[in-house]
């Protein structure tokens, strides 16, 4: 699939209205570093605001710009990380002179402790308090700018860095928030179901001991024995994760610090990006899940649900426990294809288009791509853009975000693209 790699500004994104099916990014942290050009640190950076008011704002602005060029049927993830307010004088131990200049939009930085902004005024944030930055941010998209909080995902680093206090726990996670702009938008959760265990039991196992407690409440068997759905369970609302070092080829010329996780960035691209929009009636397919059912509840399911039934009443079994065996048998709820609710499910598909309007070293970019859809990829900075170039297309990075074994070096002169099939 391909990928389109811009220098832009993601305020102003250079894109039509309602182009985008999904939008996955992680904006620069509040007051952490200053990102850089050609060495020179630039102006204007989202993160280098005076205050965490003034930050909260700029990264809305830049939501409202997101949600312009964002499907009514898309989703938004953003990643974001807290930060403390400093014990001395400083943004949270970071000293301002390292950021924007010391200047923040071109004046001097006014901002010291978290405590007051530049007009004196008292803002969130005693000394070595928690701003609780993500939060505000979730708070102020949904106040101001009408979006619908699906979830928080808590991010857990299993491999988070040390921290020198000694009065608190270590940070290990940070959050990821998941928007809509309606109640009901496109998902395919059933692409990235978990297998299901209790205490080391199989499906089986628990649709038995599940009969055996309880042998009168039918099919549903209810009660603490009830089993899972056979395609697995929903991903929890915790995801353990570490963090993904990059190494960069010194030829780039590019400093880089943390890069997202592709691990983190691919269930969000299979569950909440279609693998393909219908040209029909512009609707992303969603998966088709055939399931056997009893005969108790055997109907088919709404067209944009994406469920059908296969088997039916007069199907071979006279018992709960016989039709259990029959599933089984059968393979139980089962994946069979993609489709939408429209009149010409023959009509071909094109790429659904995955954005990254903080696109850094181009995670989200390279990590569509491989499943097969389009990636965009924004960056102000000419440097990251280049290493974005540099690493969707680069074999190595692609079997990484793919999960599987490295290729062998590619023989010289042969085009890295086709190192690896689309």
């Amino acid at each position: 699939m391909s990928v389109a790699i811009l220098r832009g500004d993601a305020r102003r994104l250079p894109l039509p209205d309602g182009c985008v099916d999904l939008i996955v990014t992680s904006p620069p942290y509040y007051g952490l570093r200053a990102y850089t050009d050609a060495g020179e640190v630039y102006g204007g950076q989202i993160g280098s605001e005076a205050t965490p008011a003034e930050y909260v704002t700029a990264l809305v602005e830049c939501t409202r710009e997101w949600v312009r060029v964002l499907k009514p049927s898309g989703s938004l993830f953003v990643n974001l990380g807290d930060k403390y307010a400093g014990s001395d004088g400083t943004k949270g131990g970071t000293s301002a002179s390292t950021l924007d200049g010391g200047r923040s939009n071109g004046r001097p930085r006014a901002f010291a402790n978290g405590t007051f902004d530049g007009g004196g005024r008292r803002v969130p944030g005693q000394p070595k308090s928690l701003l609780g930055l993500p939060w505000r941010y979730a708070l102020a998209c949904m106040d101001q700018l009408g979006l619908i909080l699906r979830a928080e995902i808590v991010w857990a680093k299993s491999n988070g860095l040390p921290e020198s206090v000694t009065d608190r726990v270590r940070r290990a996670h940070e959050q990821v928030f998941h928007f809509t702009r309606q109640p009901r938008y496109y998902s395919a959760v059933d692409e990235i179901r978990e297998p299901t265990s209790r205490e080391g039991w199989t499906w089986a196992d628990r649709k038995l001991i599940g009969h055996q407690k309880n042998p009168d409440a039918g099919h549903n068997y209810g009660g603490p024995g009830m089993a899972a759905n056979p395609l697995g369970k929903l991903p929890g609302s915790v995801w353990t994760i570490p963090s993904a070092a990059l190494v960069v080829p010194a030829h780039l010329g590019v400093d880089h610090f943390a890069a997202f996780p592709p691990a983190l960035v691919r269930p969000i691209v299979l569950g909440w990006s279609p693998p393909g929009v219908c040209t029909a009636c512009g609707e992303g397919r969603r998966p088709v899940v055939d399931r056997v059912t009893s005969g108790h509840d055997n109907k088919l399911q709404s067209p944009g649900d994406g469920r059908r039934t296969t088997a039916s009443s007069a199907a071979p079994w006279n018992s709960s426990r016989s039709f259990w065996a029959f599933k089984m048998a059968h393979g139980g709820d089962r994946i069979t294809g993609y489709a939408c609710a429209c009149a010409r499910p023959d009509a071909p598909t094109r790429p659904a288009v995955v954005l990254d309007p903080f696109g850094g070293t181009g995670t989200t970019a390279l990590v569509a791509t491989v499943h097969g859809r389009h990636g965009i990829t924004v960056d102000a900075s000419a440097d990251y853009c280049r290493l974005a170039a540099w690493r969707c297309h680069d074999p190595g990075e692609r079997a990484r975000a793919l999960d599987v074994p490295k290729p062998p070096p590619i023989p010289e002169g042969q085009d890295a693209l086709f190192a690896l099939p689309p």
